[in-house]
């Protein structure tokens, strides 16, 4: 059966912007904090990565309040860099999104005034691709759930939700969209999250899986020609 959508939303870190470096920081200090050492290298946090080990070996217990001081650090480096690292082929994808007339948004879970932030989107040439820029009212890990705001995005764009399809790449991006009523689920592996974690993922499974985001053209058109097995 055919599916076609009308727009196209994106969560921004991890998804169009290159985050490893701010969460490599982020997460170095968070285990600082609770006394985990040694400190942390980047060797180690991208070998953990790697066999999805999100949360570097901490026990169970301290995962809670490691999230909660890892997000503080995160949001912390955002604020502090001024110029984003754009992904691979998130240019020319956008472009194509606009050319063919989908209606585009940004929904992050980054707190602070969106015009700063399309400020600095401006500077690497992305703000003009987006119709919308959202970000959060609060710093806290409230952030982390966009549920409310794919809603409104959706609503703003005069789109029924099923018409949406949100990218993202971890599983809350997957849990949000879901609970938004979007029509279509797609994680890209280009943050924190490897392809298998994120295809495998028995609480928020996603409808599809990109390696990134130069595939997202083709899944579009494979949809469109009524090819809409999960990948």
């Amino acid at each position: 059966m055919e599916r076609s959508f009308k727009a196209i939303f994106f969560d921004l870190d991890g998804t169009l912007v290159d985050l490893h470096g701010p969460l490599y920081i982020a997460a170095r200090n968070a285990l600082g904090e609770l006394g985990q050492g040694p400190p942390l290298t980047p060797e180690r946090y991208r070998e953990a990565l790697a066999r999805d080990d999100l949360y570097l070996g901490l026990p169970e217990h301290l995962r809670p309040q490691y999230l909660r001081l890892a997000f503080a650090y995160f949001v912390t480096e955002l604020d502090r860099t001024e110029r984003l690292e754009v992904l691979p082929h998130v240019h020319e994808t956008l472009a194509e999104l606009k050319r063919r007339g989908y209606a585009t948004a940004i929904i992050t879970s980054r707190p602070g005034d969106s015009n700063r932030l399309v400020a600095k989107l401006a500077m690497v040439g992305l703000a003009s691709y987006f119709d919308q820029v959202v970000t959060q009212s609060t710093a806290s890990l409230r952030a982390l759930d966009k549920t409310e705001s794919l809603k409104h995005a959706a609503a703003r764009a005069s789109i029924l939700p099923q018409a949406c399809m949100y990218v993202g790449d971890e599983p809350r991006d997957v849990m949000a969209a879901t609970q938004a009523g979007y029509g279509a689920k797609v994680a890209v592996a280009t943050g924190p999250a490897t392809f298998g974690y994120l295809r495998d993922h028995q609480e928020h499974q996603p409808d599809f899986v990109l390696r990134s985001m130069a595939e997202l053209i083709g899944l579009l058109d494979r949809l469109k020609a009524g090819d809409d097995q999960p990948q």
